[in-house]
């Protein structure tokens, strides 16, 4: 009798573990098609990728992160340029030092946004030029992780998207080796992706800004930063050419969110193992900042490119059940 009763739960427990339902991986995401694909991407196809070759690269700005009305990299480019302005108030006298005044009182001011393309790469390499690179670093981890986003009033340091963190810490959890691949500055990378991300500088790769070393025996090297960029920025081909540089492989897993990451697309696309590329459309006004997915030069056909490349689309109204955190 004893035998038969162990028999049945046995049995009982073997019915209901195998019909109970699998963990949701993405439990911030929208029972979506493209969920489904990136499920059955990493379900399906990865077991056929060898585990050295899972290689996953991000954009920062505005696919990992909230980059409006400003990114992380302008913000903090913001606070430096009125610090001298605060010092040497003859420096208004200049265009850039006057946009900065203004967005540090409204980030939104359209007296700028609207006609300040020129000034927005003189305003980044001037706002922090003679620093010493990891003082910019710590001074933008301070900026950021206080100074609030005044729509949503939270931490500009934890405007990052859940949905998106599921996404990387799925990946991981297969076996991917995850790099961001940002147009930003690698030291703003560094003060605000360690933290949120849990990445280690050498995942990060960001447009690198020109340095001067200076030696200080028995007490370390400054690298004094220059108004200049290494060339080429991370952007469009230019991120192709960096993931190359830096991590010697082709990615099989893309994502960003505008026609300046189709350079990582097409070099994953161009992968001989399989691959797959996705762009984050904002087109939800409200629950976050609704915008075309370009910068600079118009794209109106890029849904037409996407479609002939094979790469995907996701929907930030449609797709993400969750845009920031509730809890902060």
């Amino acid at each position: 009798m004893k035998r038969t009763i162990l028999l049945l739960l046995g049995l009982a427990f073997v019915v209901t573990s195998c019909s109970s339902p699998k963990a949701n991986p993405l439990p911030s995401w929208n029972n979506t098609p493209e969920k489904e694909k990136i499920i059955d991407f990493v379900t399906n196809k990865v077991p056929q990728i060898p585990v050295a070759d899972r290689i996953a690269v991000f954009d920062m700005d505005g696919t990992l992160a909230c980059e409006a009305p400003l990114w992380f990299e302008m913000y903090s480019a913001v606070q430096g340029l009125c610090l001298q302005v605060k010092k040497d108030s003859s420096l208004l006298q200049n265009p850039m030092y006057r946009y900065a005044e203004k967005l540090r009182v409204n980030p939104k001011d359209t007296s700028v946004t609207n006609h300040w393309g020129p000034s927005i790469q003189p305003m980044i390499m001037n706002a922090f030029k003679g620093w010493d690179n990891e003082k910019y670093v710590k001074f933008s981890k301070a900026y950021l992780d206080t100074a609030m986003n005044r729509d949503y009033h939270i931490p500009l340091a934890q405007m990052f998207y859940p949905p998106m963190l599921e996404l990387i810490s799925y990946l991981k959890a297969n076996q991917f080796d995850v790099y961001v691949v940002s147009g930003s500055l690698q030291g703003l990378m560094w003060s605000v992706c360690p933290k949120a991300l849990g990445f280690e500088r050498n995942h990060l790769i960001g447009t690198s800004q020109a340095m001067k070393p200076v030696f200080h025996p028995g007490k370390g090297t400054e690298f004094v930063l220059e108004p200049s960029i290494f060339k080429p920025s991370n952007n469009n081909n230019g991120k192709a050419i960096n993931i190359y540089r830096h991590i010697g492989k082709a990615p099989v897993f893309a994502f960003g969110n505008t026609t300046g990451d189709w350079g990582m697309f097409r070099m994953a696309s161009a992968n001989p193992l399989p691959n797959i590329s996705f762009m984050l459309n904002h087109d939800d006004a409200k629950r976050e900042y609704k915008y075309s997915p370009w910068h600079g030069t118009p794209c109106p056909a890029w849904r037409d490119s996407m479609s002939v490349h094979g790469w995907n689309t996701v929907s930030m109204k449609k797709d993400f059940k969750v845009v920031f955190d509730a809890g902060k």
